[in-house]
Order: C-alpha cells, then structure tokens, then sequence
C-alpha cells in the first residue's frame, strides 16, 4: 500500500471486477480474513503469505483510531476497513487462476477495490489519497522493529528501490521467511510448458507455496527455477 506504488497505473472497476471473476479468484477473494494491528509493516498494510490474515501498521492503526490521521466524511473503523479491502483483493488476485501472475499487476487492482469503497462512502478518492499520503511515507521510512514471519514480500521484491532492499535486508534479519525467496516477475512465473506440480521446490496442492518463489504458487504455473521432482 505504499505511496510510491500507488503512482502505478490503476484499473477501472469494469477491469476489476472482471478480473475478480477470472477463475478461482473469486473463491479466494470471498475467504474471509483476519485483522492483525500489532506489528510493524513499512508499506502500512501487508497480507500473510497464505492470506488468512491482513496486517496493518501498529503505530498507523494508532494513529487512525486515536483521530491523528482522519479523512473527512470517513468514521476510523472505515478507513482501516479501506485498506483490508485493498490488501485482501490484491492477494486474492495474486493468488488466483488469473491473467495476473505477480504484485505489480495485482496491486492496481487492490487500489481500484479501496477507490471503490471510499466512492461508496461519498468520498473523493483524491482527497481521500491526499489525507492519507503522509502517514503512508512516514510508515515507509520507519524501519520494522517487529515484522510478523509470515509477511508476503511480494510488494518489496517486485522490481526493488534502494529502500525496499534495506527493508527486505532488515525482514531477513527478523526471520522474516518470504524476503528470503525471489519474486515471481524475476522468476519469470507464468504459464509454460512446465508445470510447478512437476517441480521439486513446489510444496503440492493447488495453490501452495514454494522453496524458492515468494507469495502462493499455482500447480499450473512455472517458473525459471523449475527442477524436475
């Protein structure tokens, strides 16, 4: 949810919700989650790898409930409720048997479903941006104390700045285990000849993850890492 990523292009929600129809996505999208506000999550708001639970930044929570950060025409509880609709549809989309096989194309929409719930409040999704700006770059230079082990890292490793590389150095140094893998747009994830069901590093199932690529892989995808079982 970070501001710098938030400049990418954005999706219409004609692109949206059909996106959230394209195969099993939808599934994926209507499991329900978990909100988590006690750790420390340098893009403000983050999603476990196996997305049953969506985390936001403890001290913008904090600061969101106690009035600090307020966007006029919104209550505290539906800000946060914004960026768990974000969040959630961007991992859903990252996850699900779609045209979308990486964080950068996912995370339009994630910010196309939080547009769309602040439209539905009367809100001007400008002003709403604007309101919010600061406190999501503050969060982005505060380096995490205490990141949750399970944070998917898919926003920091897709096409990395100078400053998501020391934060991915500081996620590895807390145990973080998912900084440790590459991303899936530098692995080249996608549809091939070769499927992760056939590969070595693939945990099984469906949608599982994998030894070497961050986030959930599908069994019928591949990647440059491929080893025969």
């Amino acid at each position: 949810m970070s501001t710098g990523h938030r400049r990418n292009a954005r999706k219409t929600d004609a692109e949206l919700y059909q996106m959230l129809g394209e195969g099993d996505t939808s599934a994926l999208y209507a499991k329900k989650v978990v909100l988590d506000t006690a750790h420390d999550i340098p893009y403000a708001g983050g999603v476990s790898v196996d997305g049953k639970t969506v985390y936001i930044d403890r001290r913008l929570y904090r600061d969101v409930i106690d009035g600090r950060l307020a966007v006029r025409g919104m209550s505290p509880q539906q800000i946060i409720q914004t960026w768990i609709e974000h969040e959630h549809t961007e991992k859903a989309i990252d996850d699900g048997d779609n045209p979308v096989d990486a964080y950068l194309g996912a995370h339009g929409f994630g910010t196309a479903k939080e547009h769309a719930f602040v439209r539905l409040l009367r809100v001007d999704p400008k002003r709403y941006e604007g309101a919010i700006a600061p406190a999501l770059d503050r969060c982005a230079k505060r380096d995490p104390d205490n990141p949750p082990r399970d944070l998917w890292c898919g926003p920091y490793l897709d096409q990395p700045t100078a400053r998501d590389q020391e934060i991915l150095r500081i996620l590895r140094a807390k145990g973080v285990a998912d900084a440790f893998k590459a991303s899936k747009l530098a692995a080249e994830y996608g549809i091939g000849a070769e499927k992760c069901r056939d590969c070595g590093h693939f945990a099984g199932g469906k949608l599982g993850e994998c030894e070497k690529v961050c986030g959930l892989v599908r069994w019928n995808r591949r990647c440059d890492w491929y080893e025969a079982k």
